[in-house]
């Protein structure tokens, strides 16, 4: 046995919390990138939502009253 308390506990922590810097780094790095494209994107999908009539459908119930 060791005559020492162990300190895995905070290296594993360190480990952890270091991961996440890293993933989040890259992440950012990612959307800086991209970011644009995924913006123009969702944008194209919502023109095309709404010139089929897409809005009527996510309130069915108030399209009645509004008429």
């Amino acid at each position: 046995m060791a005559k020492y308390p162990s300190n895995r506990g905070s290296e594993s922590f360190m480990e952890f919390a270091l991961m996440l810097i890293l993933l989040t780094i890259v992440m950012l790095a990612i959307l800086l990138i991209v970011g644009d494209n995924v913006r123009e994107f969702f944008n194209d999908i919502g023109i095309r939502w709404s010139l089929i009539g897409g809005e009527g459908l996510l309130l069915p119930l108030h399209s009645y009253w509004l008429r």
